[in-house]
């Protein structure tokens, strides 16, 4: 073996005494190397072994002894190593424990390399036969613990319990695996250990050990286990202690129950037990991380006021809060602070305040937080570096972020960060560039980075490398994530292999991966692709195993499914999906609702509602659901529902539900069913408001039981609701078309002392109803009297006075209304133009009718109508163009005729302005529905058209007329 001898003064060479005839004896070559290690001259001994050596002088187990001290105490290890296994084999002598003990140590400890540590400790127990201490065992397993890798500490700790070493353990061990356990986020191999160690009887747990096994507990949710674990201990007679607790709040704390943690800590000050800066400093961090910094300073303050000293890590986790909060001022102020206090600081310090400002987008002040460290000696590490380029890549400065990251030896997160934002900038040179520089630092790839990776091969189109670096992972020991499986099920769809991202779905579900977005993307695919029946199956597994549906997938593949089979699609998948248990089902059967529904399948929407009801589930919009069925002309369907519905299907039914539906009974006329509604809802503890009741009154003067709705008007002082501008309406509306005026003009006033301001709809009806009888008179009399200062008049003011004078043949007072009303710029109506040419034609005033028609064909609103008419007979042409050429040529009585046929199309098919003005008093219920019944529930407009078109001998179009009416009347 050779040495590297070192010269020394006073040591003579042996080869010279050998030569001058001196023949040392192995005696007093032992005394000599004593000698030397006890004046601890260790590289003295080996230059003179390496003599010894040279010169094959034999030697005995003493000196070999000597020289692998001598070797260990200078640090040289691996020389330590390798004479020992020489001379081993050489002479089959074993060394000591505390030798093999000395050596493990070093490697572990002073050559921090706990691994080399492990090698020399199984070649010491395969090959030697010996083996070290147990407290060399113990210090490895530590090791190993600190370091997160507990496959190496489990081995260890299998060596030190075999049957040939068989050392016990302590509870200090089993608490230092459990803790290492926890640490690395696998709580439940640390409950396993503890389990196992105990019913072995290798380990009988102290409180030391238990307060492990807490924090274990709340990491997996358990917190029921802990407060019956720490119950058996108090009544075993155990004393918690403040570690115990501070575990405890600690483990709930990193669980995100708050709450639990501040009981706990309630329960410290109630026991009298004593808390120290450990205690207080794990509840200020837990509360500084979830943002309740208010109440972490009022911790601070409480712990200052008791004498308890705040250390760093207390005063970093208030300054972490404060810029969690973007409250940088108060954190430099904590950090002012700490420096007066004359606390050193750290750089995790500076990290915490970098960051901060980075979030903050104060970049310039980052850069001069890192002058300010170099000044107080503290060497930024790359977890500083990582902090500014994290930040610079958040405020979108990624080629900054790179040029700095260019001047330090990057990390995995340094690499990990660029890439990752370089991909959100779609910058594939530089994604390729980052990828080059992380092949060439050959850093060792964590889960995070491959994922990234895996999307900047996808970006870049380099689709085979991904899935390359994919097969690799379990070389690398990695194991794929959710967010690996859906990048490469994304890879898969976007290339538009759909049976390579099935296949990459199966291996999803044969691994340990749970992942609800997968699930939906996969599903998104295949409805993409038409594979309806496939993406069923995928959901109906997905919604078995209680993962979320997106409720985007949910209406995917219903939209899909309703394409390719219709309602009958969709409810053969509601009976699939009612033999499930998962209330989870719910959100699918509601979103089935609302697309038969909008696609008009109500028997089918009705039906899945059955379903609902026959699981006890609820229905999430039924206000949707119930107004779908009453814009529908079902209202009877709605009030069938509701009534027979059980408190959990409906719960969430409120006032404006109720009145939808009576609404819609009333207009359908089920009167006495919107009665009996009005009646449920009260008994369910709805209070009805006056749109309700308007509704009702409604119903009422449309059945013709004015006198019911005079006094249902009447009672609703008596139960506390006050008329409004709608229920005055409806009533002055009524009374004129039975011709009670004096009725409907003290309605008026009523109303107007009582402050509330009619509007011009309830006038125009009161105008309106005067005209028709002819007296204009009085229709005058509340234009100027009532009206004045209250509304302005509009078009249909006009056309009902127009129309009243025309019908009385006062055509001179006709053409007066429409000349000041005109410039006013109030224009009339289709039907006031077409009395007022008819009426001046009647007086034989054919050129004022010729000028009339002249100006009604360049009205907006009539232009507007008759395009319409234009619209809907495309090859005809066109209609205006024709009656401006009648026009000009003087015909008027042909443009007449032409223009009562457009009165017939428009006015007699249930459209006409009358109707609508009338009805429009239910605006504020449902005027889309009110618009389109038209004729079907107005009585008095249906006889006064069809008693026109039979005085005016138009018996086939007055039948035409009322066959259609009773076609759209509700059966």
């Amino acid at each position: 073996m050779k040495f590297n001898p070192r010269t020394s003064s006073g040591l003579f060479s042996l080869q010279s005494l050998l030569k001058s005839g001196f023949s040392p004896t192995l005696n007093s070559i032992d005394r000599f190397l004593r000698y030397l290690y006890r004046r601890q001259k260790f590289n003295c001994i080996l230059h003179f072994y390496s003599q010894l050596d040279s010169e094959k002088l034999q030697v005995n187990n003493r000196i070999y002894s000597i020289v692998s001290w001598a070797f260990l105490n200078l640090n040289r290890y691996e020389e330590a190593e390798k004479f020992i296994n020489t001379q081993i084999s050489k002479a089959s002598i074993f060394p000591r424990t505390h030798m093999l003990d000395s050596l493990i140590h070093g490697f572990s400890v002073t050559r921090a390399d706990p691994d080399k540590a492990l090698s020399v400790l199984r070649d010491c127990l395969r090959n030697h036969g010996a083996f070290p201490s147990s407290l060399t065992f113990c210090s490895l397993i530590y090791r190993f613990v600190a370091k997160g890798e507990m496959d190496k500490a489990i081995e260890v700790l299998e060596m030190m319990t075999n049957k040939i070493v068989n050392y016990p353990f302590d509870n200090f061990v089993s608490s230092a695996v459990i803790s290492g356990f926890c640490k690395i986020g696998k709580p439940e191999l640390a409950l396993g250990f503890f389990e196992t160690a105990v019913e072995s009887g290798a380990l009988v747990p102290n409180l030391v050990t238990y307060t492990t096994i807490v924090s274990a507990l709340c990491q997996l949710g358990k917190v029921d286990e802990v407060r019956d674990l720490v119950r058996r201990l108090e009544d075993e007679g155990f004393e918690l202690d403040c570690v115990f607790y501070s575990n405890w709040i600690h483990g709930y704390l990193k669980g995100g129950a708050l709450m639990d943690a501040l009981m706990q800590e309630r329960k410290i000050v109630e026991k009298g037990i004593n808390r120290d800066t450990v205690s207080y400093s794990i509840l200020i961090d837990g509360l500084s991380k979830e943002g309740n910094i208010e109440t972490a300073l009022g911790l601070l303050g409480k712990m200052i006021k008791e004498g308890i000293e705040p250390s760093l890590i207390t005063f970093t986790a208030i300054m972490r809060g404060l810029c969690k909060k973007g409250k940088l001022e108060e954190a430099f102020a904590v950090f002012d602070r700490v420096l007066s206090m004359g606390i050193e600081v750290d750089e995790f310090v500076y990290v915490t305040l970098i960051d901060g400002i980075c979030r903050k987008g104060y970049l310039s002040q980052a850069f001069s937080m890192l002058g300010d460290m170099e000044q107080r000696g503290i060497k930024p590490s790359i977890l500083t570096y990582n902090t500014v380029i994290n930040g610079l890549c958040r405020a979108g400065k990624v080629s900054e972020a790179d040029d700095i990251s260019k001047g330090v030896l990057g990390d995995v997160v340094t690499y990990s960060t660029l890439l990752d934002s370089y991909i959100k900038e779609e910058n594939i040179d530089a994604v390729l560039e980052i990828r080059r520089r992380f092949v060439e630092a050959q850093i060792p790839m964590d889960l995070v980075m491959c994922n990234i990776l895996l999307k900047a091969f996808i970006l870049v189109g380099a689709y085979g490398e991904a899935d390359v670096l994919y097969r690799a992972m379990p070389e690398m020991d990695l194991t794929p994530n959710t967010v690996t499986y859906l990048t490469m099920i994304e890879c898969c769809c976007k290339t538009g292999h759909i049976e390579e991202a099935l296949e990459m779905f199966d291996e999803l579900r044969k691994s340990s991966v749970s992942s609800a977005v997968c699930y939906n993307r996969i599903i998104g695919a295949l409805c993409k692709k038409g594979m309806v029946e496939t993406a069923t199956e995928v959901i109906i597994e997905l919604l078995e195993k209680g993962l979320y549906l997106d409720i985007h997938t949910s209406r995917t593949l219903l939209r899909s499914i309703h394409a390719s089979g219709g309602e009958k699609g969709i409810l053969g998948l509601v009976y699939r999906l009612e033999q499930l248990d998962s209330n989870i089902c719910n959100a699918m059967f509601n979103d089935a609702i609302l697309l038969l529904c909008k696609r008009g399948s109500f028997d089918a929407a009705i039906e899945v509602y059955m379903v609902i009801r026959r699981k006890v589930l609820t229905v999430t919009s039924p206000s949707r659901f119930l107004k779908a069925l009453v814009d529908n002309l079902r209202a009877l369907d709605a009030y069938s529902l509701v009534v027979n519905a059980g408190d959990s299907t409906l719960p969430s039914l409120d006032v404006a539900d109720y009145t939808i539906i009576v609404d819609g009974l009333c207009k359908e006329g089920f009167l006495i069913k919107a009665l009996d509604l009005c009646t449920f809802a009260k008994q369910r503890g709805i209070t009805l408001n006056i749109i309700t009741y308007n509704s009702l009154i409604n119903g009422l003067c449309q059945q013709g039981c004015l006198v019911e709705a005079l006094r249902l008007f009447d009672s609703l002082e008596n139960i506390g609701l006050v008329p409004s501008e709608v229920s005055y309406g409806i009533l002055i509306d009524s009374l004129c078309k039975e011709g009670l005026f004096l009725d409907a003009e003290k309605f008026l006033d009523t109303m107007v002392t009582k402050g509330l301001v009619p509007n011009i709809l309830i006038y125009n009806s009161m105008i309106d109803g005067y005209c028709k009888l002819g007296r204009t008179e009085d229709a005058m009399r509340i234009l100027s009297c009532k009206m004045v200062g209250m509304v302005t008049p509009d078009a249909f003011t006009v056309s009902s006075l127009i129309k009243g004078y025309c019908k009385k043949g006062d055509m001179e007072e006709a053409l007066r209304v429409f000349a000041e009303f005109k410039s006013k710029n109030i224009s009339a109506d289709f039907l006031a133009f077409l009395y007022l040419i008819k009426g001046l034609c009647t007086k034989g005033r054919m050129e004022e009718a010729r000028s009339v028609l002249r100006e009604m064909l360049v009205s907006d609103p009539v232009v507007e109508l008759i395009n319409r008419l234009d619209a809907e007979l495309v090859e005809s042409e066109s209609i205006r163009g024709f009656l401006v050429e009648l026009c000009e040529q003087g015909r008027v009585p042909q443009a007449v005729k032409i223009l009562d046929e457009i009165s017939s199309t428009f006015y007699l098919s249930g459209k006409n302005s009358g109707s609508r003005q009338r009805l429009k008093f239910l605006n504020d219920v449902n005027e889309k529905e009110v618009k389109k019944e038209g004729y079907v529930h107005d009585f008095h407009s249906l006889h006064s058209t069809v008693s026109s078109l039979c005085s005016s001998g138009k018996l086939k179009q007055a039948n035409e007329f009322v066959m259609s009416v009773l076609s759209c009347m509700p059966r």
